[in-house]
């Protein structure tokens, strides 16, 4: 790979990320179209059913003569079939477009692989290639395990305790660890948190210190035990996971059709079929075993803070 092929991806990647969580589950993508040494086109999927970032990217020319005998640069393997958009392969090989240089491989695309795209295509290896690869991971998960990406977030004392001794909430983040967990809300489609936490806690799981969407708030409540006035029902982006078989005004309920605990599984693939590609989980103990257990965390992020509380629950007994 070429030095500046290098360079072109990083400016695409750089693109891509501008679509966030307004492309869920599609994939974050970007791409740049380069002639003679400069880029003469830019573009990026702003929006879930929208253009894709290489029919931006073409669109942007202000001199489409220039295309012919052109490089892409993409961060994801452009798509050959139709969905919501025509395929990109069929627009980049009628304007001329002669080499695609791609930052990582679209598992969607692998069965269309044996068809003549009309153009050269090169993967990249290499850093670059990995931070193709890890911007996309939610939707890299949804595709190939037809579940959610499950990041679990844990906030711990500086002596190794997650809540007080009898469970009760206690503060152990700083303000910079707050924002944190406040981009890492606005980055999943949804938040998930047991019962005991709503009812020890009573949290919003809202978005408040930093820019973006509030997530999907997900309480799983196998008993039904959520109290009428607990923060997270304060609107319609609520759905509560039980057992139970409950018709609630202004109550959105999702029943496992298991009967004593809710299945994690079928919760997942429910969720998947809903298009969410990505769950935050803050976790007590009991929650965070049941997902070990089940081998159901993709990503495990630990904040651990300054205070020291001496007695208190720990993650693990």
């Amino acid at each position: 790979m070429l030095k500046t092929d290098e360079h072109y991806m990083y400016e695409a990647l750089k693109l891509a990320v501008k679509g966030g969580r307004n492309v869920a589950p599609n994939p974050m993508v970007g791409a740049v179209i380069v002639k003679s040494g400069r880029i003469i086109g830019r573009g990026y999927h702003h929006q879930f059913g929208g253009a894709h970032a290489e029919a931006e990217a073409i669109r942007s020319v202000k001199n489409p003569a220039l295309l012919p005998g052109s490089t892409l640069y993409v961060t994801l393997e452009p798509c050959r079939h139709y969905g919501k958009t025509p395929p990109c392969s069929d627009l980049i090989a009628s304007v001329g477009i002669e080499d695609v240089v791609v930052g990582s491989e679209d598992p969607m695309q692998h069965k269309f692989r044996i068809q003549d795209s009309g153009f050269r295509m090169e993967f990249v290896s290499g850093k670059v290639a990995e931070e193709c690869k890890e911007l996309n991971k939610f939707f890299f998960t949804w595709i190939t395990k037809k579940r959610p990406y499950i990041t679990v977030k844990i906030a711990m004392s500086a002596d190794g305790f997650v809540a007080g001794e009898h469970g009760q909430p206690v503060h152990f983040t700083s303000q910079k660890q707050d924002r944190y967990v406040h981009q890492l809300r606005a980055q999943h489609q949804a938040i998930l948190v047991g019962i005991h936490t709503v009812l020890n806690d009573d949290p919003a799981l809202t978005v408040r210190l930093a820019e973006g969407a509030d997530p999907l708030r997900i309480v799983l409540d196998s008993q039904f035990r959520i109290p009428r006035n607990a923060k997270v029902l304060k609107d319609a982006n609520h759905l509560i996971a039980t057992t139970k078989k409950r018709v609630e005004r202004g109550m959105n309920i999702w029943v496992s059709p298991t009967k004593k605990q809710v299945s994690f599984k079928k919760l997942f693939t429910y969720l998947a079929t809903q298009g969410i590609s990505s769950v935050l989980v803050e976790p007590g103990p009991t929650l965070y075993r049941a997902l070990k257990v089940q081998g159901l965390i993709d990503e495990m992020i630990v904040l651990t803070g300054k205070k020291k509380i001496k007695k208190g629950l720990r993650l693990l007994p």
